[in-house]
């Protein structure tokens, strides 16, 4: 719900920043061009619209890619489940249909049983037998190689005519579908060889393509060497066997890792893709429980119970791959179900490392000043709310420290913009050295600085901190053309709870004693009281 809002969001607010940005930017220039408005101004004026034209573009532009991706995810883990149900339903009909050949096969050595019986006098009980079993079958002398017998379930299922089979040579009844089979089948015929399923290939009078299964015994019926050839309809299960191998060409091309757990959660089948999204063989995770699964179950992220609750489980998870570097994956975990009864999981998983760094950027963007990396506006704003409210809650104290360089225009000016942002480079590192981690440091914009030192209990330890911060500042540097150059600034403090508990309140007071201090220039900082003037300064 928060994606679409933030994505409506963006989509209908966008016009109408682009018109607010064209404007201010239209204004601007107009006052320049009257003389209304120094140049400077301007520069400054419409840098910060440039810079959230830019934010607002790539933001927007995230959305839409993170947007797509994620329906684009969704698709594809719905085609891949719905795949990976079918091509198990299909394994277990491949199941039944062994089982099936094992009954045939019974069936086939019962008749050549009863055959072998009637030469002790019961012709009468084979041929009755011969003629009323389901199973199709023929029988050959195989002195001749001529056929001597049919069932009504051979004529049937392969859709012949009695004279069409009956006392014609057997090796002319099948169409083989290799020519290994019809060696197989022919030298079987001269020797007496049993064989199994040998696969012919017939074309109905109704035009369908039809597939069976051909196995052969030799037995001796009224002192003839005869064969008995039954075959088994196979039509169902090679279009099975057809579409199981298609499923596995797509799940192995897939971009997506795909894998069949048990009931227990380990491994019986797995993608190449997934192998090479994880690091692990296919070795290493066949009949094993997947690592990052575990790991998540430890963490009570996840569990077993709660996946077969529910039709999907879905979690963006960081882990580690094999060789122990970072990942982020997607994953997706759907029970499948067989005969009312969920037997197995199918896990699908996308590597989004690359989405998950590019979001870090953009926030790291939307989040930090471009030249400094350090803090921005919003990033300040959303510290110094949380630092009242942790002062509110806990009593931890803080200051806000408000900096502005002296005389840095002139930089600008005489050396150049190049020199004038290394300057601000070199201070915003300085600033960073100087300050503890629990602090912040925020570039506002121009050659301003605002900090928030948390914790401060004493004036003394305020007092040393600044004095450390004003000394940094000072200390020469070498810039442009290797010329060195000494930077000053005015630094106006204020304190939270002392002076106020309010953002705007405790930001104009610091603002004020920093523009006290300006007009004080023995005094490298000063701490606001209530004896400052405060004029009428609206703070960028």
């Amino acid at each position: 719900m928060e994606n679409k809002s933030s994505s409506v969001w963006t989509r209908s607010s966008k016009p109408t920043l682009y018109f607010v940005i064209i404007t201010c930017v239209a204004l601007g220039y107009h006052a320049a061009v009257v003389n209304l408005i120094p140049e400077s101004t301007v520069s400054l004026f419409a840098l910060p619209l440039l810079v959230g034209s830019v934010v607002f573009a790539l933001t927007y532009r995230n959305k839409t890619i993170e947007h797509e991706l994620k329906k684009e995810l969704a698709t594809q883990h719905a085609q891949l489940a719905k795949k990976s149900s079918e091509s198990l339903q299909l394994r277990l009909r491949l199941v039944d249909a062994e089982k099936k050949t094992t009954s045939i096969r019974q069936e086939l050595q019962r008749v050549c049983n009863a055959a072998n019986a009637t030469d002790e006098g019961s012709g009468s009980k084979f041929e009755t037998i011969f003629h009323a079993t389901p199973d199709p079958m023929l029988l050959a002398d195989l002195d001749i190689g001529l056929v001597t017998d049919v069932n009504k379930s051979f004529l049937e299922l392969l859709d012949f005519a009695w004279e069409s089979v009956y006392n014609h040579p057997v090796d002319s009844i099948f169409s083989w579908a290799s020519e290994s089979d019809e060696f197989t089948f022919n030298k079987a015929l001269d020797t007496g060889k049993s064989i199994n399923n040998l696969v012919t290939i017939r074309e109905r009078s109704d035009g369908k393509r039809f597939v069976a299964l051909v196995s052969m015994r030799s037995i001796t019926i009224s002192g003839k060497h005869t064969a008995i050839i039954a075959v088994r309809d196979y039509s169902d299960l090679h279009a099975a066997q057809h579409k199981i191998s298609i499923l596995s060409q797509a799940l192995e091309q897939s971009p997506a890792g795909a894998a069949i757990l048990s009931q227990a959660g380990c491994v019986e089948y797995l993608n190449t893709r997934f192998t090479k999204i994880t690091g692990y063989t296919v070795g290493e995770l066949l009949n094993n429980e997947v690592p990052f699964i575990q790991e998540q179950a430890q963490k009570n992220i996840f569990s077993w119970e709660n996946v077969s609750k529910r039709p999907e489980w879905r979690k963006e998870i960081q882990t580690t791959r094999k060789d122990g570097s970072s990942c982020w994956l997607s994953v997706s975990i759907s029970p499948v179900t067989v005969h009312n009864c969920r037997s197995r999981y199918i896990l699908v998983l996308e590597d989004i490392t690359q989405k998950k760094e590019q979001e870090r950027r953009i926030q790291h963007m939307a989040m930090h000043d471009a030249l400094t990396s350090l803090a921005n506006r919003r990033h300040f704003r959303m510290h110094l709310k949380h630092c009242i409210e942790l002062q509110n809650r806990s009593q931890v104290p803080f200051a806000l420290v408000f900096i502005d360089l002296n005389k840095f225009k002139d930089i600008n000016d005489t050396q150049g913009h190049d020199v004038g942002d290394e300057v601000l480079k070199i201070i915003s590192r300085r600033l960073k050295e100087v300050l503890r981690e629990v602090d912040l440091v925020a570039r506002p914009g121009g050659d301003e600085f605002l900090l928030i030192l948390s914790g401060v209990q004493s004036l003394e330890e305020i007092t040393t901190t600044l004095t450390r911060i004003a000394y940094h500042i000072a200390r020469p540097m070498e810039v442009g053309n290797s010329t060195q150059t000494i930077m000053t600034a005015a630094i106006g403090v204020t304190l939270c709870p002392e002076h106020s508990v309010d953002a705007d309140d405790l930001l104009s007071k610091a603002d004020h004693a920093m523009y006290a201090c300006k007009r004080t220039s023995s005094e490298p900082f000063i701490i606001w009281d209530s004896s400052i003037e405060m004029p009428q300064h609206i703070i960028a």
